[in-house]
């Protein structure tokens, strides 16, 4: 896929992975790139990097995801490319240990 003239959101954009990704359709020339993140400062700080912007948004959660997807369609006219790139951990399980 050419990235040339695209618009890309990237979630879990704020470190590692989500952020080479931006960085990297940056150079690749996008159009537009919508760094989407749980943690607001590091997504305000990607986006930053890239000439991009920043959305809060908790994949767990459809309402943001929607919410995500319009403000992109608003500003920029459509999504060429949603990278879902974000990774939700859960740190215990159904086993209670006394």
């Amino acid at each position: 896929m050419e990235i040339k003239g695209k618009t890309i959101i990237v979630t879990g954009a704020a470190s590692g992975i989500g952020r080479g990704l931006c960085q990297r359709f940056a150079k690749e020339g996008a159009k537009a790139i919508v760094a989407a993140d749980i943690n607001e400062a590091g997504a305000k700080a990607v986006a930053a990097e890239v000439g991009g912007e920043a959305f809060v948004c908790d994949v767990r959660k459809e309402a943001d995801v929607a919410g995500l997807v319009k403000f992109t369609e608003d500003k920029f006219g459509g999504v060429d490319l949603f990278c879902s790139n974000a990774g939700i951990i859960a740190i215990g399980g159904y086993e209670v240990d006394n």
